[in-house]
C-alpha cells in the first residue's frame, strides 16, 4: 500500500487514485526487538506509525466499495482491539467482500458487532492470537446473518460458550470452505451441519476433549490434524474426494513413539471409526500414527473385513517400515481394491526385519488396478526390499516404480554402488506385470513428479 501512495507523487493525475483502490493490503513487517532498548524504541515508533498510516488510509479514502481488506499486524503491539473495531467498521460500511484480520489481543474481545449483519461479505479470516500464550476469549454474538459468506477461517480463537459456538458455526448457509486452526472449544459438543460445505480443515493442537459431529453431504476435501478423539463423527460425506488424516497420540498413552499395549485396542477402534467416515474418498493420505494405531488381525477374522474403500484411486502413506506397521500397510492395500497410484514415504527408523508381519496379508494383495508406486526416502533396507518383492509379485498391471533416495552428498558417493546392486536385484524379482519399469533417483526434484506422470 505504501508504494501505491508513493507512486501518486509522480503525476497530478495519479494524486488521488489511491483513495479508490478496491484492494487494501496493509501489512506490518516483523520487528525483532530483543537486542537493546534503543532498537525496541525504534520498533515501537514504527508500530505507532503503522497504526497512524492505516488510520489515514481509511480516513481519506473515498466512498467507493472495498473489494478486499487485508490487515496483517501480528507483530504490532500498538494495535488495540478498538483500532481493529474501527477499521473493520469502515470496511463493512464500504461493502467489503473479503476481510482478513490478523492481530494479537491482550484482553477478552467481543466479536465485531458490525460483522454480524454484513450482507456483502464472502470471505472472512480472523486470527486473534493471545499475547504471551495467555487465554483471552472471544465472546460470540447471540445472532448472526452472513448470507453471502462462502469462506471462513478462524485461528487461535478461544471460545467458552457451547451454545453460542454452535449457533455461530451454523449461521452461514452458503459456506463452502471452513478452516479452524489452533482454536479452543474446551469440553464442548460441536454440531456442524453445513449442507454446502466443500472444504473443511481442522487443526487441533490442544487436548480439549471436544466432541465434533460433522454433517456435510457436499464435502469434497477433509483435512484433519489433531489428537485422536472418541467423539469425532463424520456423517453423510457422500461427495468426499480427498481426505488427509494426521492423528496424534496422547503423550500419556505412548512411550518412545509406540502406543502402550493396553491402549492399542482403544486407538484401533478410534482409527477404524474415523476411517469408516472416509470410505467414499478417492484420494487418501494417512500418517504413521494412524497406521500404528490400526491394529489388525489375520485376514480370515471377521473384524478385518469391516472396512472397505471401494473408490480410492490414490493412496499416500507416511510411515516407518517395521514388522509392527506392515500388517496395517498391507491391510490398507487389501481394503482399497481400486488403487491406481500409491505414494509411500518412509519415515522414522526402519524396524527389525522379520517375515512374520508380512505373511498373512501379503497373500491377499492381488491388485488389478495398481499402476504407479513411488517410495520416497528409500534406503534399500531389507524390510523395504521385502515390501517391494511382495508388491511386484502381486501387482498385476503395475507400470512404474519410482524409488527416491534421501542420502546426503557424502552418503550418496558411498551408496552409489549399493544402489546399483539393489536395482539389479529388483530387476530379477518375480513380477506379476511384464511391463513394469523400475527407476531410482537420489532427489525427489530430479524424478518424474507424480502429477506429471498421472496427467501424461
Amino acid at each position: 500500500m505504501k508504494y501505491v501512495v508513493q507512486t501518486c507523487v509522480l503525476s497530478k493525475r495519479w494524486r488521488y487514485i489511491w483513495t479508490s483502490l478496491p484492494v487494501l493490503r496493509l501489512e506490518m513487517e516483523e520487528h525483532w526487538t530483543t537486542i537493546d532498548d534503543e532498537d525496541r524504541d525504534l520498533a515501537h515508533a514504527d508500530e505507532k506509525r503503522f497504526v497512524n498510516f492505516v488510520d489515514k488510509v481509511l480516513r481519506f479514502r473515498d466512498d467507493s466499495d472495498i473489494h478486499a481488506f487485508y490487515l496483517e499486524g501480528l507483530h504490532n503491539e500498538e494495535i488495540t482491539i478498538n483500532n481493529a473495531y474501527k477499521w473493520i467498521a469502515k470496511a463493512v460500511s464500504q461493502n467489503v467482500q473479503e476481510l482478513v484480520i490478523k492481530i494479537c489481543i491482550k484482553e477478552d474481545v467481543e466479536f465485531p458487532a458490525c460483522l454480524c449483519t454484513c450482507d456483502t461479505l464472502t470471505k472472512l479470516n480472523l486470527e486473534l492470537h493471545p499475547y504471551f500464550g495467555r487465554r483471552y476469549k472471544v465472546i460470540l454474538p447471540s445472532a448472526m446473518s452472513l448470507p453471502q459468506l462462502r469462506s471462513l477461517t478462524l485461528q487461535s480463537l478461544w471460545v467458552d460458550d457451547e451454545k453460542l459456538a454452535n449457533k455461530f458455526l451454523s449461521s452461514f448457509p452458503a459456506l463452502e470452505s471452513l478452516v479452524m486452526q489452533c482454536c479452543r472449544f474446551y469440553n464442548m459438543n460441536l454440531n456442524l451441519s453445513l449442507p454446502n460445505l466443500r472444504y473443511f480443515e481442522l487443526l487441533e493442537v490442544y487436548e480439549d476433549h471436544t466432541s465434533v459431529h460433522l454433517f456435510a453431504p457436499s464435502l469434497t476435501t477433509l483435512d484433519y490434524t489433531g489428537y485422536m478423539s472418541a467423539s469425532f463423527t463424520l456423517e453423510s460425506l457422500s461427495s468426499l474426494v480427498h481426505a488427509n488424516m494426521y492423528l496424534w497420540n496422547r503423550s500419556e498413552d505412548q512411550e518412545e513413539g509406540e502406543i502402550h499395549a493396553q491402549k492399542k485396542k482403544k486407538y484401533s477402534q478410534l482409527v477404524m471409526k474415523f476411517l469408516k467416515g472416509l470410505h467414499n474418498a478417492k484420494v487418501l493420505e494417512l500418517d504413521d500414527s494412524s497406521l500404528k494405531a490400526l491394529v489388525v488381525g489375520p485376514p480370515d477374522k471377521p473384524d478385518s473385513q469391516l472396512l472397505l474403500f471401494p473408490y480410492i484411486q490414490r493412496l499416500k502413506l507416511a510411515a516407518g517400515l517395521s514388522t509392527v506397521s506392515m500388517p496395517s500397510i498391507f491391510y490398507m492395500l487389501k481394503i482399497s481394491p481400486c488403487i491406481e497410484y500409491l505414494q509411500f514415504e518412509v519415515e522414522g527408523n526402519l524396524g527389525a526385519f522379520s517375515d512374520a508381519g508380512f505373511i498373512d496379508y501379503s497373500i491377499c494383495i492381488f491388485h488389478l488396478h495398481l499402476k504407479f508406486v513411488m517410495i520416497k526416502s528409500f534406503r534399500g533396507s531389507d524390510i523395504e526390499l521385502r515390501f517391494l518383492e511382495i508388491l511386484l509379485k502381486h501387482a498385476m498391471v503395475l507400470e512404474k516404480v519410482v524409488l527416491v533416495g534421501c542420502f546426503t552428498v557424502e552418503e550418496l558417493q558411498q551408496k552409489e554402488e549399493d544402489m546399483a546392486k539393489i536395482l539389479g536385484m529388483l530387476q530379477i524379482y518375480p513380477k506379476a506385470s511384464t511391463n513394469v519399469v523400475i527407476s531410482y533417483s537420489d532427489s525427489y526434484t530430479t524424478c518424474t513428479p507424480l502429477h506429471i506422470w498421472l496427467d501424461s
